[in-house]
């Protein structure tokens, strides 16, 4: 039988799998991973235990703990979960160069090509399991498909540990019996949405037509395209981190007006900030240029704790480089702002949503933005730059 040479590799609960590898103590005990000094704690990971007792990441480490009295807390550790993502990495890289990193313990490969030197895929892909386990402890959930979509898919049905090969007409039952939520791209928001529709499972979202698929959003054909199996996205080995969003504008005439600079700021995180939920992405780096007339330039880098993904999270985080780059009283002729740290921002991303409505409000915009372009719809600050003929 011939399976797909497209491998996901989903290690679930990194953070706690890392964490009880540290701990032997903690192997059977319900724990979560999280800050606990901070006034509002939200929790990052949970260990299988614990989410047996109802915790989930995103919870309120108060409520968390009122569901689990007897609930262990650990503190994170982000540098030594990234060096164990680098450990798993770097036994991928062995294989093959097509390697792609889609956030925190997520990565793809592409086994083609490597029949000659290591096998069958499905006989790699048991081998590289076995080597994970040997170096790092982890035993990830593992799928192979002919796509990126059917094998993450298939690696949440199989998680946290399982395994499996899919050829194409099984790739295609297993997707119409699943939960639509496991599809990416299907948030909570989105989930609402498809059950006001009846839509519960993916293959009930592959059966709409062109036409109702334009009501699910810019990206409804995209989805169910998706949901039925197809998907031609290549797995790409550029480092995710390491891939910038950049847009500018120049002024003129050229001004030192406060009103004017956060306007034009607001302009570039819209259409900066859009193009990158086109793709799925969020950013934690945000870097404001300021050219200066008299030709002098200086920058500054603001980051965020999270992934920031609406405009509003965004804006913020630019608006405080934007401070940090404008210290001389001189008008300014160029502003360029760079989205950096960028990172898939699935559906696990609106477990930090602080307000539904928010996200609605933010689809809706894209919504907008999507058919119309950005001249449609814009706040209202921004028409400070119309009048300044930016």
């Amino acid at each position: 039988m011939a399976y797909g040479t497209i491998l996901h590799i989903n290690a679930v609960g990194l953070a706690a799998a890392v964490e009880q590898q540290s701990d032997r103590s903690l192997k059977w005990r319900p724990f979560v991973v999280a800050n606990e000094d901070l006034p509002r704690a939200v929790v990052l990971d949970v260990s299988p235990e614990a989410h047996k007792e109802g915790l989930q990441r995103g919870m309120v480490l108060s409520a968390a703990r009122a569901l689990c009295p007897h609930l262990v807390v650990r503190r994170p550790r982000p540098n030594l979960y990234a060096s164990m993502e680098e450990v798993v990495r770097g036994l991928c890289l062995r294989v093959t160069p097509l390697v792609e990193a889609a956030g925190r313990g997520h990565l793809y490969m592409d086994l083609a090509g490597t029949c000659r030197l290591y096998g069958q895929p499905e006989d790699v892909a048991q081998k590289l399991r076995a080597d994970i386990y040997e170096s790092t402890g982890l035993t990830p959930s593992m799928a192979l498909s002919g796509t990126k979509t059917v094998s993450k898919v298939a690696t949440r049905v199989f998680r946290p540990s399982g395994f499996v090969a899919l050829s194409s007409n099984e790739a295609s039952e297993l997707l119409q019996r699943q939960p639509v939520n496991l599809l990416p791209g299907v948030g909570p928001v989105l989930q609402g949405r498809l059950s006001l529709l009846a839509i519960e499972a993916i293959g009930d979202l592959a059966a709409l037509s062109a036409f109702e698929a334009k009501a699910l959003g810019p990206r409804g054909k995209e989805l169910v395209t998706r949901a039925q199996g197809y998907d031609a996205s290549p797995v790409n080995p550029e480092n995710l981190g390491q891939r910038k969003a950049t847009a500018d504008l120049v002024f003129e005439p050229d001004t030192e007006d406060p009103e004017a600079l956060r306007a034009a700021l607001v302009r570039l995180v819209t259409e900066v900030a859009f193009s990158l939920r086109k793709d799925g992405l969020g950013a934690q780096g945000a870097t404001v240029l300021v050219q200066y007339t008299d030709g002098a330039a200086s920058r500054a880098t603001q980051r965020a704790k999270r992934l920031c993904v609406r405009d509003g999270e965004v804006l913020e985080l630019a608006l405080g480089a934007l401070k940090m780059a404008t210290k001389r009283r001189v008008r300014i002729r160029r502003l360029a702002l760079t989205l950096s740290e960028l990172n898939s921002a699935g559906p696990e991303l609106d477990l930090f949503e602080p307000e539904v409505r928010q996200a609605h409000l933010q689809y809706a915009l894209d919504r907008v933005h999507e058919r119309f372009g950005f001249a449609a719809l814009v706040p209202c600050i921004c028409l400070a730059t119309q009048r300044l003929g930016v």
